[in-house]
């Protein structure tokens, strides 16, 4: 049977596998995961996509800025058709900027986290006999393991 868990990198880690091989398994492989060194990209393509978007918060400003400038429009200089579009623009520029500087500040919080030294993950692969898996997952619940599956 082959077990595999997951650590963030911790002395948790390591006392983890000093009780599996005190338990008598040996078979026991850790890789540690390595941190992202680059940006993600900022704009989505079609066929890959993170849920951040820079224009949600602009069309539901020009959608509701343009509303008020159209219904504004039939008593102001120029129509309500002219200040309609002027609205939407102002509210989309607005909103893309909001949006824009809520990217800015999370992007600089992480940069942050990184520098203060956020630890990678380890992944940890045991194989052992069917009869251990118990005592092996018990062991590695107690030392704080973040996930874990049990594989044949």
């Amino acid at each position: 049977m082959q077990i595999f868990a997951t650590f963030e990198y911790s002395n948790f880690v390591e006392i983890a596998i000093t009780e599996l091989e005190q338990k008598g398994i040996t078979a026991i492989y850790a890789v540690p995961l390595d941190l992202r060194k680059k940006e993600p990209r900022l704009l989505d393509s079609i066929h890959r996509a993170d849920g951040m978007s820079f224009i949600d918060k602009g069309m539901i400003l020009a959608f509701m800025l343009g509303t008020i400038g159209a219904s504004k429009g039939f008593v102001w200089r120029g129509g309500p058709i002219i200040w309609g579009i002027v609205g939407s623009l102002v509210g989309f520029l607005i909103g893309s900027a909001i949006s824009w500087l809520i990217y800015l500040l999370k992007r600089d919080k992480n940069q942050r986290q990184l520098k203060k030294g956020k630890v990678s993950e380890v992944v940890l692969i045991v194989t052992c006999e069917a009869d251990q898996t118990s005592v092996v997952e018990d062991i590695l619940w107690d030392h704080k393991a973040l996930g874990l599956a049990i594989t044949n």
